[in-house]
Protein backbone atom coordinates (compact mmCIF):
# COMPACT_ATOMS: atom_id res chain seq x y z
CA UNK A 1 0.00 0.00 0.00
CA UNK A 2 1.06 3.80 -1.03
CA UNK A 3 -0.30 6.07 0.67
CA UNK A 4 0.87 8.38 4.03
CA UNK A 5 -1.65 6.03 6.47
CA UNK A 6 0.00 4.16 9.20
CA UNK A 7 -0.70 -0.22 8.66
CA UNK A 8 -2.69 -1.77 11.77
CA UNK A 9 -2.72 -5.73 11.58
CA UNK A 10 -5.47 -6.80 13.36
CA UNK A 11 -5.39 -10.33 14.11
CA UNK A 12 -7.92 -12.55 15.99
CA UNK A 13 -9.44 -15.85 15.15
CA UNK A 14 -12.86 -14.93 14.83
CA UNK A 15 -13.70 -13.76 11.12
CA UNK A 16 -16.28 -11.65 12.12
CA UNK A 17 -14.63 -9.70 14.34
CA UNK A 18 -11.90 -8.57 11.59
CA UNK A 19 -14.79 -7.99 9.34
CA UNK A 20 -15.71 -5.72 11.88
CA UNK A 21 -12.65 -3.79 12.73
CA UNK A 22 -11.61 -3.88 9.09
CA UNK A 23 -14.84 -1.31 8.80
CA UNK A 24 -14.04 0.58 11.61
CA UNK A 25 -10.72 1.65 10.91
CA UNK A 26 -10.18 1.11 7.03
CA UNK A 27 -11.06 5.28 6.68
CA UNK A 28 -8.26 6.48 8.85
CA UNK A 29 -5.45 3.54 8.17
CA UNK A 30 -4.25 0.74 5.97
CA UNK A 31 -5.92 -2.34 7.68
CA UNK A 32 -4.40 -6.02 7.52
CA UNK A 33 -6.14 -8.65 8.84
CA UNK A 34 -5.00 -12.31 10.22
CA UNK A 35 -6.64 -15.45 11.30
CA UNK A 36 -4.00 -16.65 13.33
CA UNK A 37 -0.81 -15.95 14.83
CA UNK A 38 1.66 -17.78 11.90
CA UNK A 39 -1.06 -15.60 9.70
CA UNK A 40 -0.18 -12.82 11.38
CA UNK A 41 4.30 -13.62 11.04
CA UNK A 42 3.41 -14.29 7.63
CA UNK A 43 1.53 -10.93 6.84
CA UNK A 44 4.36 -8.71 8.80
CA UNK A 45 7.44 -10.85 7.02
CA UNK A 46 6.61 -9.50 3.89
CA UNK A 47 4.87 -5.80 4.92
CA UNK A 48 6.11 -2.75 7.40
CA UNK A 49 3.04 -2.70 10.39
CA UNK A 50 3.41 -0.08 12.25
CA UNK A 51 0.49 -1.23 15.09
CA UNK A 52 -0.04 -4.89 16.11
CA UNK A 53 -3.72 -5.44 17.88
CA UNK A 54 -4.11 -9.09 18.70
CA UNK A 55 -6.72 -10.82 20.60
CA UNK A 56 -5.43 -12.75 23.43
CA UNK A 57 -6.98 -16.36 23.60
CA UNK A 58 -6.83 -18.06 20.14
CA UNK A 59 -6.01 -21.50 19.24
CA UNK A 60 -2.27 -22.59 18.43
CA UNK A 61 -0.43 -19.29 19.29
CA UNK A 62 -1.75 -16.72 22.00
CA UNK A 63 -1.85 -13.04 21.80
CA UNK A 64 1.28 -13.05 24.23
CA UNK A 65 3.24 -15.15 22.28
CA UNK A 66 2.74 -13.30 19.17
CA UNK A 67 3.62 -9.60 20.44
CA UNK A 68 6.67 -11.24 21.82
CA UNK A 69 7.88 -12.54 18.06
CA UNK A 70 6.77 -9.50 16.87
CA UNK A 71 8.95 -7.57 19.72
CA UNK A 72 11.83 -9.68 18.16
CA UNK A 73 11.04 -9.45 14.28
CA UNK A 74 10.07 -5.65 14.26
CA UNK A 75 11.18 -3.92 17.47
CA UNK A 76 9.42 -0.31 15.94
CA UNK A 77 5.83 -2.06 15.55
CA UNK A 78 3.62 -1.12 18.59
CA UNK A 79 2.32 -3.81 20.43
CA UNK A 80 -1.30 -3.90 21.83
CA UNK A 81 -3.71 -6.49 23.27
CA UNK A 82 -7.46 -7.64 23.43
CA UNK A 83 -8.36 -9.09 26.69
CA UNK A 84 -11.78 -10.09 28.31
CA UNK A 85 -11.87 -10.25 31.91
CA UNK A 86 -9.74 -13.50 33.10
CA UNK A 87 -6.82 -11.60 31.24
CA UNK A 88 -6.77 -8.32 33.34
CA UNK A 89 -3.47 -9.32 35.60
CA UNK A 90 -1.60 -10.87 33.02
CA UNK A 91 -2.52 -7.74 30.86
CA UNK A 92 -1.24 -5.24 33.59
CA UNK A 93 1.87 -7.85 34.60
CA UNK A 94 2.98 -7.57 30.36
CA UNK A 95 2.70 -3.44 30.79
CA UNK A 96 4.83 -3.07 33.67
CA UNK A 97 7.11 -5.37 31.98
CA UNK A 98 7.55 -3.29 28.77
CA UNK A 99 6.12 -5.98 26.92
CA UNK A 100 3.35 -4.04 25.46
CA UNK A 101 2.31 -0.52 24.76
CA UNK A 102 -1.09 -0.81 25.80
CA UNK A 103 -4.34 -3.20 25.86
CA UNK A 104 -8.16 -3.02 24.69
CA UNK A 105 -10.71 -4.41 27.06
CA UNK A 106 -13.56 -6.93 25.61
CA UNK A 107 -16.13 -6.27 24.99
CA UNK A 108 -14.97 -2.94 23.54
CA UNK A 109 -16.63 0.66 23.05
CA UNK A 110 -15.68 1.39 19.53
CA UNK A 111 -15.01 5.47 20.09
CA UNK A 112 -12.82 4.22 22.76
CA UNK A 113 -10.71 1.44 20.88
CA UNK A 114 -10.42 4.10 18.17
CA UNK A 115 -8.98 6.67 20.90
CA UNK A 116 -6.66 4.03 22.06
CA UNK A 117 -5.29 3.75 18.71
CA UNK A 118 -5.29 7.16 17.91
CA UNK A 119 -3.07 7.27 21.04
CA UNK A 120 -0.63 4.64 19.25
CA UNK A 121 -0.39 6.11 15.73
CA UNK A 122 0.67 9.10 17.35
CA UNK A 123 3.38 7.43 19.19
CA UNK A 124 4.37 6.03 16.56
CA UNK A 125 4.75 8.79 13.82
CA UNK A 126 6.54 10.30 16.85
CA UNK A 127 9.40 7.26 16.72
CA UNK A 128 9.24 7.83 13.17
CA UNK A 129 9.75 11.41 13.00
CA UNK A 130 12.42 11.89 16.07
CA UNK A 131 15.67 9.92 15.38
CA UNK A 132 18.00 10.03 19.13
CA UNK A 133 19.78 12.99 19.13
CA UNK A 134 23.35 13.39 19.59
CA UNK A 135 23.32 15.73 22.59
CA UNK A 136 19.61 15.08 24.25
CA UNK A 137 19.07 18.03 26.93
CA UNK A 138 19.60 16.57 30.55
CA UNK A 139 17.02 17.80 32.81
CA UNK A 140 16.66 17.88 36.17
CA UNK A 141 14.99 15.18 37.91
CA UNK A 142 12.92 15.08 41.22
CA UNK A 143 10.93 12.18 42.13
CA UNK A 144 8.07 12.41 45.05
CA UNK A 145 6.96 8.95 47.40
CA UNK A 146 3.50 9.86 49.15
CA UNK A 147 2.41 8.04 52.07
CA UNK A 148 4.98 4.92 51.12
CA UNK A 149 6.32 2.75 53.82
CA UNK A 150 10.21 2.79 54.53
CA UNK A 151 10.67 -0.34 52.45
CA UNK A 152 9.85 1.54 49.51
CA UNK A 153 11.47 4.25 50.55
CA UNK A 154 14.46 2.40 51.42
CA UNK A 155 13.82 0.52 47.84
CA UNK A 156 13.65 3.64 45.49
CA UNK A 157 16.50 5.61 47.45
CA UNK A 158 19.03 2.73 46.72
CA UNK A 159 17.73 2.51 42.99
CA UNK A 160 18.01 5.74 42.10
CA UNK A 161 19.12 7.85 45.42
CA UNK A 162 22.62 8.78 44.12
CA UNK A 163 21.36 10.29 40.62
CA UNK A 164 18.12 12.76 41.44
CA UNK A 165 16.73 14.25 44.00
CA UNK A 166 13.83 11.88 46.29
CA UNK A 167 11.19 13.93 48.19
CA UNK A 168 9.11 11.98 50.76
CA UNK A 169 5.32 13.17 51.66
CA UNK A 170 3.62 11.95 54.85
CA UNK A 171 0.12 12.90 53.67
CA UNK A 172 -1.76 14.79 50.45
CA UNK A 173 -1.22 18.11 52.00
CA UNK A 174 2.63 17.22 52.37
CA UNK A 175 2.35 16.60 48.79
CA UNK A 176 0.48 18.57 47.13
CA UNK A 177 3.23 21.40 49.13
CA UNK A 178 6.11 19.64 47.32
CA UNK A 179 4.16 19.94 43.66
CA UNK A 180 4.27 23.38 44.25
CA UNK A 181 7.82 24.50 44.83
CA UNK A 182 9.53 21.75 43.24
CA UNK A 183 8.75 20.02 39.44
CA UNK A 184 8.44 16.46 39.67
CA UNK A 185 9.01 14.20 37.40
CA UNK A 186 7.86 10.85 38.76
CA UNK A 187 5.49 10.30 41.52
CA UNK A 188 5.15 7.29 43.57
CA UNK A 189 2.18 6.71 45.47
CA UNK A 190 0.48 4.19 47.64
CA UNK A 191 -3.38 3.49 46.91
CA UNK A 192 -5.93 2.04 49.02
CA UNK A 193 -8.93 0.87 47.83
CA UNK A 194 -10.70 4.22 46.24
CA UNK A 195 -13.81 4.72 44.39
CA UNK A 196 -13.52 5.53 40.69
CA UNK A 197 -14.49 9.19 40.94
CA UNK A 198 -12.46 9.60 43.83
CA UNK A 199 -9.22 8.47 42.22
CA UNK A 200 -9.81 10.67 39.51
CA UNK A 201 -10.24 13.41 42.17
CA UNK A 202 -6.69 12.31 43.67
CA UNK A 203 -5.39 12.13 39.84
CA UNK A 204 -6.49 15.39 39.38
CA UNK A 205 -4.90 17.09 42.26
CA UNK A 206 -1.41 15.44 42.07
CA UNK A 207 -1.43 16.80 38.38
CA UNK A 208 -2.62 19.98 38.83
CA UNK A 209 0.68 21.32 39.74
CA UNK A 210 2.82 19.69 37.93
CA UNK A 211 0.69 17.89 34.98
CA UNK A 212 3.57 16.27 33.05
CA UNK A 213 4.41 14.42 36.29
CA UNK A 214 4.21 10.29 35.50
CA UNK A 215 2.46 8.25 38.27
CA UNK A 216 3.02 5.03 39.05
CA UNK A 217 0.88 3.67 41.96
CA UNK A 218 1.58 0.41 44.22
CA UNK A 219 -1.29 -0.96 45.95
CA UNK A 220 -1.75 -4.29 47.92
CA UNK A 221 -5.41 -4.79 46.02
CA UNK A 222 -7.15 -2.71 43.29
CA UNK A 223 -9.89 -3.18 41.08
CA UNK A 224 -8.18 -4.27 37.80
CA UNK A 225 -10.76 -3.03 35.34
CA UNK A 226 -10.71 0.57 36.64
CA UNK A 227 -5.82 0.34 36.37
CA UNK A 228 -6.85 -1.22 32.80
CA UNK A 229 -9.08 2.02 31.92
CA UNK A 230 -6.92 4.38 33.90
CA UNK A 231 -3.91 3.47 32.28
CA UNK A 232 -5.01 3.73 28.96
CA UNK A 233 -6.05 6.93 29.51
CA UNK A 234 -2.71 8.27 30.89
CA UNK A 235 -3.83 9.23 34.39
CA UNK A 236 -1.27 6.32 35.84
CA UNK A 237 1.73 5.71 34.12
CA UNK A 238 1.80 1.79 35.74
CA UNK A 239 0.26 -0.31 38.76
CA UNK A 240 2.99 -2.38 40.69
CA UNK A 241 1.29 -4.89 43.25
CA UNK A 242 2.66 -5.18 46.88
CA UNK A 243 5.17 -6.66 47.67
CA UNK A 244 7.10 -4.90 44.86
CA UNK A 245 9.80 -6.68 42.92
CA UNK A 246 13.24 -4.93 43.08
CA UNK A 247 14.03 -5.06 39.46
CA UNK A 248 10.23 -4.67 38.53
CA UNK A 249 10.45 -1.65 40.70
CA UNK A 250 13.63 -0.08 38.95
CA UNK A 251 12.15 -0.90 35.66
CA UNK A 252 9.06 0.84 35.86
CA UNK A 253 10.78 4.03 37.53
CA UNK A 254 13.35 3.93 34.73
CA UNK A 255 10.26 3.49 32.28
CA UNK A 256 8.49 6.47 33.96
CA UNK A 257 11.69 8.88 33.50
CA UNK A 258 11.90 8.24 29.72
CA UNK A 259 8.05 9.43 29.57
CA UNK A 260 9.05 12.20 31.43
CA UNK A 261 11.68 13.11 28.89
CA UNK A 262 9.63 12.38 26.11
CA UNK A 263 7.32 14.79 27.34
CA UNK A 264 9.23 17.61 28.83
CA UNK A 265 10.42 19.01 25.26
CA UNK A 266 6.79 18.21 23.68
CA UNK A 267 4.19 19.31 26.16
CA UNK A 268 1.88 18.72 23.94
CA UNK A 269 2.13 14.71 23.87
CA UNK A 270 0.47 15.01 26.74
CA UNK A 271 -3.12 15.49 25.13
CA UNK A 272 -2.78 12.28 23.25
CA UNK A 273 -1.92 9.81 26.34
CA UNK A 274 -3.43 11.70 28.97
CA UNK A 275 -7.40 12.18 29.50
CA UNK A 276 -7.36 14.20 32.94
CA UNK A 277 -10.98 15.16 33.82
CA UNK A 278 -11.35 19.19 34.96
CA UNK A 279 -12.43 19.40 38.71
CA UNK A 280 -15.14 20.98 39.93
CA UNK A 281 -14.83 22.65 43.16
CA UNK A 282 -18.03 22.63 44.58
CA UNK A 283 -18.57 18.80 44.20
CA UNK A 284 -14.96 18.17 45.11
CA UNK A 285 -15.25 19.74 48.87
CA UNK A 286 -16.68 16.23 49.71
CA UNK A 287 -14.77 14.07 47.60
CA UNK A 288 -11.39 15.07 48.69
CA UNK A 289 -12.73 14.82 52.40
CA UNK A 290 -13.54 11.40 51.94
CA UNK A 291 -10.34 10.78 50.04
CA UNK A 292 -8.47 12.19 52.77
CA UNK A 293 -10.27 9.88 54.94
CA UNK A 294 -9.57 6.98 53.04
CA UNK A 295 -5.87 7.52 52.86
CA UNK A 296 -5.50 8.04 56.22
CA UNK A 297 -4.63 11.51 55.69
CA UNK A 298 -5.27 14.86 57.62
CA UNK A 299 -6.90 18.23 56.41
Amino acid sequence: MTNDKLNLLFVDDEQHILTSLNALFQTNYNVFTAISGANALEILGKNTIDIIISDQRMPEMQGIQLLKCVKDLSPKTIPILMIGSADMEIAIKLLNNGEIFSFIEKPWNNAQFQRQIAIAAKHSLKLAGKPPKANQTIYKVNLLLINESIEICTKVHRICGQKYTIYCANNLDEALLILKKQEIAVIITESVLLEEKEMNEFINLLKETNPLAVTIVLSTQADPHLIVRFINEGKIFSYLPKPVDDKLLEFNINAALKRYAELKPDPSLLKSIQQLEKTDGKQSSGIIAKLMKKLRLKK
